[in-house]
């Protein structure tokens, strides 16, 4: 078992900052990609999906037809809320407080892992990213998909904003998050300040801060990784739609990988 400060203070926000996020389009973005490029009948598919955060993604996926799903997290925090939305809904999904890097400590074999929301991002050195392709290719059965997206660094240079703002509201709650973003360049990475203020009835009730380190890819770069990893890279295309042709300044992008050793 293992947690982080980080995103354990994050995760009792987490849900509220992306209530908007359409969760259920991803859910089937998903879905479309593993009945496209599994071998598999689904409901012969077992799914892991790696950083799950709150388990959002796992309880769309839930009524598709899977044999079985997983998730785990780095925070516990985080798989604390997963845990208790999952019983609370009666949904039999298993849940794990491990990170990328402590993946192997899931003792089972899956036929699709899944890892959303550009998590692989928050992979800033060779060691990490190598260390989660061993663990991916551990965690998965012969002819097993690796499923995920990442940030673009053409489109992150070119687009990314210094300052952001974001406030969603709740009834009578309100969260405010100011994010500060600088770039290395050479190095490839992005440190995000994130200034978090939450409101109940228009008084503030706790503000925290929080840096998050990310490294951005671009596609060559991330081919190498999968190549060099004993994977085959299947599909690349834009987050969200399957079928449209890849651009350079494409934000996100996702990629269906086999596991081929």
């Amino acid at each position: 078992m293992e947690s982080t400060g980080q995103f354990d203070v994050y995760a009792a926000f987490y849900d509220l900052l992306y209530k908007d996020k359409n969760y259920k389009a991803e859910s089937e973005y998903i879905d479309r990609l593993i009945d496209r490029f599994s071998k598999q009948k689904k409901q012969n598919i077992t799914l892991l999906d790696l950083a799950c955060g709150t388990g959002r993604h796992l309880r769309e996926l839930y009524g598709k037809g899977y044999s079985t799903l997983s998730g785990s997290d780095i925070s516990k925090s985080m798989i604390d809320v997963a845990k208790a939305v999952a019983e609370r809904e009666k949904l039999n999904i298993d849940f794990y407080n491990y990170s990328f890097q402590n993946s192997n400590s899931i003792d089972k074999k899956f036929d699709v892992v899944i890892s959303m929301f550009s998590a692989v991002n928050y992979l800033t050195s060779y060691e990490d990213q190598s260390k989660t392709l061993k663990n991916v290719q551990g965690l998965l059965k012969k002819d097993g998909l690796f499923i995920f997206d990442f940030w673009n660094g053409n489109a992150v240079t070119e687009y990314y904003s210094p300052t952001k703002v974001l406030r969603k509201k709740d009834g009578n709650a309100e969260i405010m998050r100011i994010s500060e973003t600088h770039l290395d360049v050479i190095k490839q990475d992005a440190f995000v300040k994130f200034t978090c203020i939450y409101s109940k009835d228009n008084l503030k009730v706790s503000e925290f801060e929080e840096t998050h380190h990310l490294h951005y890819y671009y596609f060559s770069e991330m081919k190498n990784l999968l190549s060099a990893h004993d994977f085959e890279v299947l599909h690349i295309s834009p987050f969200m739609d399957i079928d449209k042709e890849l651009t350079p300044m494409e934000w996100n992008i996702s990629i269906v990988a086999r596991k081929i050793s």
